[in-house]
């Protein structure tokens, strides 16, 4: 009896908002607080809220690299069939990218994909868009890597000594508090600055949430940085 008693006793509790008394016949006060969800970092749910950055933040980091646009050799890993979302941040991406190009390959297996698009950029710009298969990616040419896939680890085959690598899903990019990017370079992060971001955050988790609001993409989860 009395266990079923002060069971039925905390579950009243549980269920009062406000105060809950005691056997003593005191009130005691519950703060009510925001539940913190723990947002854990998965390549297959991430979306990167810096896709419409990447022009200025290649510059960047092409700069870093010492390596003249002119002279970088652009090298796009395809993202998984059936991603959707997926395609459109690619075709930002190139679209962003592709002016000014002497050098495109994209590792697809999905080449009528990209059939007006390489068209386009042959009319346009006189580029020659190549393309090959993902089975052929380690023997695959380029001082710049950017890979849209999310199954598997880093490219690390991929990745040789003169070879900048961005994963783009594969791991998260922050945002420090001077709203400074980290993006990641292979196994390792490089810090770009100078980039004019929104200032309505100050952490990696708000700005996402922020840039989610803006672009609608209300069905996204966010690591919190």
């Amino acid at each position: 009896m009395a266990g079923q008693f002060f069971r039925k006793w905390l579950l009243k509790c549980l269920h009062t908002t406000d105060t809950c008394k005691t056997n003593a016949g005191y009130e005691t006060d519950f703060e009510t607080k925001p539940v913190a969800l723990d947002y854990k970092f998965s390549p297959m749910t991430y979306e990167n809220p810096y896709i419409y950055y990447m022009q200025p933040i290649l510059k960047c980091i092409l700069k870093q690299k010492q390596i003249p646009y002119q002279r970088l050799e652009l090298v796009v890993i395809d993202a998984d069939q059936g991603r959707s979302d997926d395609m459109d941040d690619i075709r930002i991406v190139l679209e962003d990218l592709a002016q000014g190009l002497n050098y495109l390959l994209l590792i697809t297996d999905e080449p009528d994909s990209y059939k007006h698009f390489a068209e386009e950029m042959y009319q346009e710009n006189g580029l020659i868009v190549q393309q090959v298969p993902k089975s052929a990616k380690k023997e695959s040419r380029g001082n710049f890597i950017i890979d849209f896939e999310r199954n598997g680890k880093i490219l690390s085959e991929c990745i040789h000594a003169k070879t900048t690598y961005l994963p783009i899903y594969k791991k998260p990019w922050e945002i420090s508090e001077n709203l400074d990017i980290i993006v990641p370079v292979g196994y390792n992060t490089l810090v770009v600055s100078g980039i004019s971001l929104p200032t309505e955050s100050r952490d990696s988790f708000k700005y996402e949430r922020f840039m989610n609001d803006k672009i609608d993409r209300l069905d996204r989860e966010f690591r919190k940085g």
